[in-house]
Parts: structure tokens; C-alpha cells; sequence
């Protein structure tokens, strides 16, 4: 399985208790992942990390906590992976020739942040399936999943308009809009990709793009 967090540097003293805190919500992923919020025990976090109960009751009250604390961490490094994802593929359209780069439209973009965040599909939409289901029932889990969504949404948001306005073209949905309904459309794909066992780049290419021909409108001028 892809590791989707990298390895913690070695701290300085003073820093124990926060690698402590960190290496017990980073060692949570495969547990949380395994066995779901309800699944899960404080035995079976601490036994993860390799700490004591009594290091766990030092930084968290409860396993809830810890897995809030690792939605928020796994969003922040799918926010990275995006961004390095696009940095890369633009880079890569841009060292190969000029018309490569300015046939990289805003579909790629998106195709490149799917591509960067699917290797780790599994591990997300069980944690996010398994988040849904918990709010739902959950007004406190709801109120900190929401701030989450709203992170990625608005990070894709924020790609979705640098890109259009690099191009001239023009949503027509707002863009924290159309990037809520791509992350819809990124799930599924993971979702059928596992569940299917089928291999979703062309599918993936073909929904993605179908996406921006139906809410994107070109507005340069016309060479009529």
C-alpha cells in the first residue's frame, strides 16, 4: 500500500510531546482505515505507535479526537500532493514544446490532481466515507468535517481560477462550486476503481473532461 505520509525527522527534545502527538495520528491511518471510528480502540491506536496509554491520554481524550486530527492531516497532505501533482505535469508539458503546454487546459489540471491523490483512493474514501457517516450523527464531527471539505474544495477552487484565468475561459458554476462537484466526481472514480477492480484512466479522462465541456465557457475572441 502507498505510504501517504512521509517519514517524521528525528526531534529535539523540547519537541517530544509533539512528535508523540504526530506519530500517534499518523500511525492511526491504517487503523482507522482497517477498522473504522466505531472499530477502533485506544489500545489498538497506542499499539500502532508503539506508545503507552498513558502517552495517548497525554495528547487526545478520546479516539475521536485522533481521528479528526487525521482527517486534517491526511487533507493537508492530498492539498500538497495536488499542487505538486500539477506543478509537475505543467512542468512536464512545458519542457516537451510550446504547443504541448498551451494544449494543457483546465481538464488537465484536474486530471493531474486525480492522478496524484489516486494511488491513496482505498485509504481515502473509507476515512471519508467512514467521516460522513459519523457527522451525520455527529454535530461536532459535522462542524470539523465541514472545515476540511471546505479546505480542499477551496484549494481546488483556487487551481480551478488561476487556470481559467490563464486561459480566458469562464465557469459557469462559482468555482468552489464546480470544485465540490469534481471532488464528487474523484471519489466515484476511486470508489468504482476499487469496487470494480478495473483500471479508470479512461474513464477518468473522458468524465473529467465531459465535466469542463459542460460547465466551462470559452470567452477569447473569436478568429472568425
Amino acid at each position: 500500500m502507498s505510504e501517504l505520509f512521509e517519514p517524521l525527522p528525528e526531534s529535539a527534545g523540547t519537541r517530544r510531546r509533539e512528535n508523540t502527538r504526530t506519530k500517534l495520528v499518523r500511525a492511526s491511518l491504517e487503523v482507522f482505515v482497517e477498522k473504522g471510528i466505531d472499530g477502533v480502540t485506544v489500545d489498538d491506536l497506542v499499539t500502532a505507535a508503539g506508545f503507552t496509554r498513558g502517552a495517548f491520554y497525554s495528547n487526545f481524550s478520546t479516539k475521536e479526537e485522533v481521528f479528526t486530527a487525521l482527517f486534517d492531516e491526511v487533507t493537508a497532505e492530498f492539498i500538497a500532493i495536488a499542487n505538486a501533482s500539477v506543478e509537475s505535469a505543467i512542468s512536464e508539458a512545458s519542457s516537451s514544446d510550446a504547443q504541448q503546454l498551451s494544449d494543457f487546459d483546465d481538464a488537465g489540471v484536474m486530471l493531474a490532481v486525480f492522478e496524484g491523490i489516486r494511488p491513496f483512493g482505498r485509504q481515502w474514501y473509507l476515512l471519508y466515507s467512514d467521516a460522513i457517516a459519523r457527522s451525520l450523527r455527529d454535530e461536532q464531527m459535522r462542524a470539523e468535517l465541514a472545515v476540511q471539505r471546505e479546505r480542499l474544495r477551496d484549494q481546488i477552487g483556487a487551481m480551478l481560477t488561476v487556470r481559467l484565468e490563464a486561459s480566458g475561459a469562464r465557469a459557469l458554476l462559482a468555482p468552489e462550486d464546480l470544485a465540490q462537484l469534481l471532488i464528487g466526481i474523484f471519489i466515484d472514480l476511486m470508489l468504482r476503481e476499487q469496487m470494480e477492480d478495473r483500471d479508470v484512466t479512461e474513464l477518468a479522462a473522458t468524465t473529467i473532461l465531459g465535466t469542463f465541456h459542460a460547465f466551462i465557457a470559452d470567452t477569447s475572441p473569436s478568429t472568425d
